[in-house]
């Protein structure tokens, strides 16, 4: 058995791209016709590969090459990537309508080596060539060639130049994305290779809603780490757009919380795991809490501290307000995090709008509280977003698993 290690390996586009059309034909003749390079190229290219990755790709015989279930699951990845650097190029179009032909490109048909790539993403996340030269490991003259070489097969700037940094084009922006998505489909198909061979690991990246970060989240991760600990996650906390935006470029697998339920974009996908509705949250101590006939009038002059504004939750806030003809609080402060939010409560007599879930440690150690008022029109969807055009790594599968595992024995004791 081979154990790959998927951070440590560095790939070759022209050997990955050999290999898919060796994969895609199935004859080492066409595949060579068809890359306009020589059968022994080709066979030197496929042949570092398998010696690389430790493992046969192809069965060789008379009649062609076969693709093992290796060479399957890694040609599928590359296709993958493949077809998100011609969208690039695709997308480009619209910027130069005088490029010749996108397809003979090489940054667009994997001909660039991986290596420039991986420095114009540096520049890019970084802004700046030293930063990406100090990231990468390598001199910033290197830094310099492949931007330079980039902008030369486009015929046009990718990044503006001033005294701050590197500033991203329109067109950068784009590019940038999927390129950081083909990145993604390599790495996916190393760590499909290695569960192919029986090791699990790979690295997972979690976005995470206020709503999931007390319990759900955490029982999901030391689930899965408790079987699989060779495998590496991380959280990513932020606003819903700004995790989009990082689940659309790949650089995270997947968001839990609240679910976004007005958008028709095909490309995310959405799987509800619970409903969940929200309480008014005060301290354990709270004034509120000894009158025996509270109203939601009571609540018309009180501080609150709440959801950002457009986010599902203030939404629900808001149709509260309306519903019992509460006018909009004159004192209120907008916050996600938990630990603030807490000290804020503690400390005064505000109302929080949050999810029991939320508290549920500070309600089990007697700090925080709900009021006793129902707000049953505050129900709302909490769940799992992913990329509907990207097929989970195998450690994000596994995640998912956990994931439902925890959210159905909370939903089976909350029965």
């Amino acid at each position: 058995m081979t154990n790959i290690n998927t951070e440590n390996i560095e790939l070759s586009s022209r050997q990955l791209k050999a290999m898919l059309y060796v994969a895609r034909y199935k004859n080492l003749t066409q595949a060579a016709n068809k890359l306009n390079r020589s059968q022994t190229a080709i066979t030197k290219a496929v042949g570092k590969l398998e010696d690389q990755l430790g493992v046969r790709l192809f069965d060789r015989s008379s009649v062609g090459m076969t693709p093992t279930v290796y060479g399957e699951a890694l040609a599928k990845r590359v296709a993958n990537a493949e077809a998100e650097l011609f969208t690039a190029g695709d997308a480009y179009r619209q910027f130069n309508s005088s490029v010749r032909r996108i397809h003979n490109i090489p940054l667009f048909t994997l001909d660039l080596s991986y290596k420039r790539l991986a420095s114009f993403l540096a520049v890019y996340d970084t802004r700046g060539i030293a930063a990406a030269a100090n990231e990468l490991k390598i001199t910033r003259s290197a830094i310099y060639s492949s931007i330079r070489q980039l902008e030369e097969l486009l015929e046009s700037k990718l990044f503006e130049r001033d005294p701050s940094g590197m500033t991203p084009t329109t067109y950068c922006h784009i590019l940038a994305r999927h390129v950081k998505l083909a990145f993604a489909q390599f790495r996916h198909g190393l760590e499909d290779i290695a569960k192919l061979n029986g090791v699990m690991s790979g690295k997972v990246v979690v976005g995470t809603l206020p709503y999931t970060r007390t319990i759900i989240t955490p029982r999901a991760i030391n689930r899965l780490l408790k079987q699989y600990p060779q495998i590496s996650l991380s959280t990513r906390e932020g606003p819903y757009a700004m995790q989009e935006a990082l689940l659309r470029s790949g650089e995270i697998d997947l968001i839990i919380g609240a679910t976004r339920t007005n958008t028709t974009d095909s490309s995310i996908a959405t799987e509800v795991l619970l409903q969940d509705q929200l309480a008014l949250i005060v301290r354990k101590a709270h004034p509120f809490l000894k009158r025996k006939d509270l109203k939601f009038s009571d609540l018309q002059d009180c501080g609150w501290v709440l959801p950002a504004p457009n986010t599902p939750a203030r939404q629900l806030f808001d149709h509260v307000l309306s519903k019992h003809r509460i006018n909009r609080p004159a004192l209120f402060i907008e916050s996600s995090s938990l630990i603030t939010i807490r000290g804020l409560l503690l400390e005064s007599d505000f109302i929080a709008l949050l999810s029991e879930h939320q508290i549920y440690y500070d309600k089990l150690y007697g700090q925080l509280t709900t009021l006793p008022l129902s707000l049953t029109d505050t129900v709302r969807p909490i769940g799992v977003t992913t990329n509907a055009h990207v097929e989970p790594s195998p450690a994000a599968k596994l995640f998912l698993e956990s994931l439902r595992d925890v959210v159905n024995e909370w939903n089976q004791k909350s029965a």
